[in-house]
């Protein structure tokens, strides 16, 4: 009878120490799952290194005019830069957004005997995107996405450089807010990776294609103009 009684003291016993040990890991799994969930949102900063172009129409009549020279524009490398949040929603889904500073312009060179003539035009907005993401992987990620994105005007500015008939070369640059409509709208869409790596940053290279679908030129301008840009987002996060 004392055996039996002394059997099961030490089965309760046991029973009781490894319940405590399964209660004290469970609770350790689940702060980590809490941990891993709190940080599922990241401050992002990137530049964006883009070869932009443009597609210029004929406007309407009245307004509409003949391309003239500028059928000859070319593209326009340019640097823009933005900061931001992305936050994973699940394991396959990720949403993004922020402010950027964007820039996307054309070029143009003439040149002939004893003379040259060449501009560098560059529209400049404050962009706010807004983006959902396909998401795929933990420390190394997959990001395949689109969005839209307003544009808020700033500023139209042209450098210009020409040779005079004595082999000298002059510059000129000219800006001005008039004419342009202040506010475009644009899509966007991003295909990439990311890798961590700290346990709080990231780094990122994101290819970018921008496709703007509304005019930058008010209505009664002489042209329709859209602009284009295909680059890369190189950039930094931290997670929050």
């Amino acid at each position: 009878m004392k055996t039996f009684i002394y059997v099961a003291i030490f089965f309760t016993a046991s029973m009781s120490f490894a319940q405590i040990e399964i209660s004290e890991e469970t609770q350790e799994l689940e702060n980590a799952t809490k941990t891993l969930d709190t940080r599922n949102t990241e401050a992002y900063f990137h530049a964006n290194w883009s070869s932009t172009s443009r597609k210029l129409i004929e406007n309407i009549a009245p307004f509409g005019d003949t391309l003239g020279s500028r059928v000859s524009e070319d593209k326009l490398n340019r640097w823009s830069y933005g900061i931001g949040f992305r936050s994973r929603l699940n394991d396959y889904l990720s949403w993004e957004g922020g402010i950027s500073l964007l820039r996307n312009g054309e070029s143009y060179l003439y040149e002939a005997a004893d003379t040259m003539f060449t501009y560098n035009t560059t529209y400049m907005y404050i962009g706010m995107p807004v983006k959902v993401l396909f998401t795929y992987g933990q420390q190394v990620r997959l990001y395949a996405g689109l969005g839209v994105l307003p544009q808020m005007f700033i500023q139209y500015r042209q450098d210009q450089e020409w040779l005079t008939t004595l082999d000298y070369r002059e510059k000129n640059t000219f800006t001005t807010n008039n004419g342009y409509n202040s506010f475009v709208f644009s899509v966007v869409f991003n295909v990439g990776v990311q890798m961590d790596i700290t346990n709080n940053m990231a780094m990122y290279i994101l290819p970018e294609f921008r496709y703007q679908l509304t005019s930058s030129y008010e209505k009664q301008s002489d042209f329709k103009h859209y602009g284009r840009a295909l680059g890369l987002n190189l950039g930094l996060t931290y997670k929050l």
